[in-house]
């Protein structure tokens, strides 16, 4: 390597080492909200499955139903319509929107019979929607393509381990987060970020690898200050 290309190097590596403005492209968030869905659901039992769970209580058998919701293919969401409607706020005008969101969930219903046996004597699935709102702050243009939402958690717990009135009743409790967001560029102080070493040695020989090195920059041009 020449004398000029070590001076060129040591200036890009001086260069990305000072904190300096920089120009980034990111996603602002606009709002974050947790959102706690509870409600009891009436499930349905297929006649056949019905007609086998009848012939195990009238033996006298005790019975355990289960419910699961697999994240994330279980649970469909999708944000229906937006509402926009204008609140006072700390006495300040804050123009908001109603997120109409509508949520498809699948659950799987298992059936054992506890007298007799470990495996499930029953299993069916059944598929119900859920529609909610939520309030978010959502200035105009936005659309329903900046509303990010994300099911975090998902239960079901059987009420009764007998049916009622041909169906079983299931407490279902969903937990998700909305975060409104829009890509936006940034001027920040910042400098360029470094991978640390190795330092934990899995290997029986090291080898010596390069420093990763960035681009030599413009700053008299852009940002420009």
């Amino acid at each position: 390597m020449s004398e000029q290309d070590n001076k060129d190097t040591n200036a890009i590596e001086v260069q990305q080492n000072r904190p300096a403005n920089e120009c980034i492209r990111v996603n602002k968030v606009y709002d974050w909200i947790v959102l706690a869905t509870e409600r009891v659901e009436e499930i349905p039992i297929p006649v056949e499955d019905l007609e086998i769970i009848q012939g195990a209580l009238d033996l006298g058998h005790t019975l355990t139903v289960t419910g699961t919701i697999n994240l994330p293919d279980d649970i469909i969401t999708e944000i229906v319509s937006v509402i926009r409607k204008v609140l006072i706020i700390d006495g300040k005008p804050i123009e908001i929107g109603c997120a109409q969101i509508l949520k498809t969930v699948t659950l799987n219903i298992s059936v054992f019979d506890d007298t007799n046996g470990v495996a499930p004597i029953v299993e069916f699935l059944s598929t119900f929607q859920i529609l909610e709102r939520a309030g978010v702050c959502f200035p105009e243009p936005f659309t329903t393509d900046n509303i990010v939402l994300n099911v975090t958690s998902a239960d079901a717990v059987a009420l009764s381990p007998v049916p009622i009135n041909d169906n079983f009743l299931f407490e279902v409790g969903i937990c998700q987060e909305l975060q409104v967001e829009t890509e936006v560029k940034l001027e920040v102080l910042a400098k360029f970020c470094e991978p640390r070493d190795n330092t934990i040695n899995c290997n029986l020989d090291t080898i010596s690898c390069t420093r990763p090195t960035y681009p030599h920059q413009c700053p008299t041009i852009f940002p420009g200050r």
